[in-house]
């Protein structure tokens, strides 16, 4: 069974899988109009509390900067030069100044300075700068003196030293910086700005090490990265249809994800797990803000106002707190929007109980189970597809499969995590729209491997979620003596025999497999539930309860 299983995931491990997020309710937080002046305020970006933003009035053009805890407001000096384009990095702002040359600039807000060139150059030709930590990148049109050339240049603000990542003569385009600043990302496109892909340049310690990260899947732009994740755009063919998506790959290379939805996504922006974007469904017209959490597979729709919201930014900080930012189509003038919050809390510990939830029940409703990850197997033609994801996890857990999500029903599959098959043929029946397994989570140093196969008619497709158990409380006093669950019979019929090592309780009060020796008993009578896969049709879900009783 491991020698197929290799077999099979060897088909398909640069295959890019679907992550099908869970929309979520409204987020509480803050709304302010950063700036609803008059003439166009655009192309927002924020770092912390502070925003950096273009505004133009009257043919003039000048950058200002906004404190989301202040509500200052205010101009960086520009002495009759056209400033635009800017992006913000802690205090340091860079943006493109034309006078007599295209150059870059940088402000520190908060100093008694002027605004500073860098890397001065004489009729320079440049532009789009971003910054990331104390790196600067910008296109440079300079180096080979065409407009449909640009190249891809990084300067050292420490250091004082100028790199040209670029030198191929394409066109080199969007950059974005890392937090740390030591990774850079932007669009390579050919000579007629088409068969772009994603590439990153990353430091080495001596320099940069640049590589492709996309081929030609699709078109890709405007990238972005957190450091550990590049998130991109990128049309393709899905499933028959082009789209336009949002995708992201690990830094140096790896397995690409993408995010699923109906409509047109893009000009993704990350900051630590959460990306925002551009999203018009298929039933609206306009554009409109949303956000997801890589972590949880969250989305949340941010705006579903009847203007369109485009350029937007973000920026989470250590503590939690998440801003957002965009650019709002008001009354014939462009204005500048911001959104400040906390994402939920961490699910509480629960107290430990005799009450437990069958499989079944967590697929088809939750509560309380973290949606650790979920994707979709679609079936085209020619060998069984699938896919194989890593995922984070441990202790007792529920795999659901929903079979003929959007699509077709599959009439056969497989399912195997950490090397053990969970869901195999014979548990995709005619009449099975869901089919929920007990599983435990036992994969090395809490990561899990999902690997998926589907056959059958093209089209066909079935989702994957899995969930994993809410932490459970440490008791303060001793248990009580008396019995507090019902005999294994009364329960099931069935013999659990873990997989894998067991999972003890982990530090402090909370424990992903229990807390306490109570809270241990109790997650190995709720495992006793989940050893075995069940199936069912949701319609029907009283008549499989009829059979055994929740723990």
């Amino acid at each position: 069974m491991l020698r197929t299983l290799a077999l099979v995931a060897s088909l398909f491990p640069a295959l890019s899988f679907a992550i099908v997020p869970e929309a979520r309710g409204p987020l509480p937080g803050t709304r302010r109009a950063v700036n609803t002046g008059p003439g166009d305020q655009t192309d927002p970006h924020v770092s912390g509390p502070l925003v950096a933003y273009t505004n133009e009035a009257r043919g003039t053009s000048e950058i200002r900067y906004h404190d989301l805890r202040t509500g200052t407001d205010a101009a960086i000096p520009n002495n009759g030069a056209f400033d635009f384009v800017s992006d913000v990095s802690g205090n340091t702002v860079v943006f493109t100044r034309v006078s007599t040359a295209s150059a870059i600039y940088t402000f520190q807000v908060g100093a008694e300075s002027s605004p500073v060139e860098v890397a001065p150059e004489p009729g320079s030709s440049r532009r789009a700068a971003v910054i990331g930590g104390r790196t600067v990148a910008w296109q440079d049109f300079g180096y080979t003196g065409n407009t449909l050339q640009p190249e891809i240049a990084a300067y050292d603000l420490d250091r004082h030293i100028l790199t040209r990542l670029t030198t191929d003569g394409l066109q080199d385009r969007t950059p974005a910086v890392s937090p740390d600043g030591r990774t850079v990302v932007w669009a390579k496109c050919d000579a007629q700005g088409l068969s772009c892909d994603i590439w990153e340049a990353r430091w080495t310690g001596s320099g940069f090490a640049t590589q492709a990260l996309t081929g030609a899947e699709g078109e890709e732009s405007q990238p972005d990265t957190n450091g550990q994740v590049v998130v991109y755009a990128s049309t393709r063919m899905v499933d028959g249809v082009m789209e336009r998506d949002i995708y992201w790959k690990p830094v140096g290379g790896g397995a690409e994800q993408r995010l699923e939805l109906a409509g047109t996504d893009s000009n993704p922006s990350i900051s630590g797990s959460l990306v925002a974007f551009e999203r018009r469904a298929p039933d609206r017209g306009d554009f409109d803000i949303y956000l997801h959490d890589m972590e949880t597979q969250a989305l949340y729709a941010l705006t579903q106002g009847p203007e369109n919201e485009n350029l937007t930014d973000l920026s989470m900080e250590p503590d939690g707190t998440v801003r957002v930012v965009w650019t709002a189509a008001e009354s014939g003038d462009f204005n500048v929007h911001s959104f400040t919050f906390r994402l939920p809390d961490a699910p509480q510990c629960v107290p430990p109980t005799k009450e437990g939830r069958l499989p079944i029940d967590v697929c088809v409703d939750p509560q309380g189970w973290p949606l650790l990850t979920s994707t979709r197997v679609v079936r085209s033609t020619g060998n069984p597809n699938g896919v194989s994801l890593d995922f984070k996890g441990s202790g007792v857990g529920v795999l659901c499969v929903d079979n003929g999500h959007e699509a077709p029903r599959a009439t056969s599959g497989r399912v195997w995590l950490n090397e053990h098959e969970k869901v195999n043929p014979s548990h995709f029946k005619d009449d099975d729209a869901l089919i929920a397994v007990g599983v435990v989570m036992d994969g090395e140093n809490g990561t899990n491997t999902l690997t998926a196969t589907i056959s059958g008619n093209p089209g066909s497709a079935y989702r994957i979620r899995m969930y994993g158990a809410p932490p459970v409380c440490e008791e303060s006093e001793p248990a009580p003596v008396a019995p507090v669950f019902p005999p294994v019979e009364a329960v099931s019929s069935m013999t659990f025999v873990p997989e894998g090592r067991n999972v003890g309780p982990g530090p402090g009060g909370c424990s992903s497999t229990g807390g306490g020796s109570l809270a241990l008993v109790g997650m190995m009578v709720l495992a006793l539930g989940l050893a075995r896969p069940r199936r069912a049709v949701v319609i029907a879900r009283k008549e499989l309860r009829r059979g055994g009783r929740a723990l």
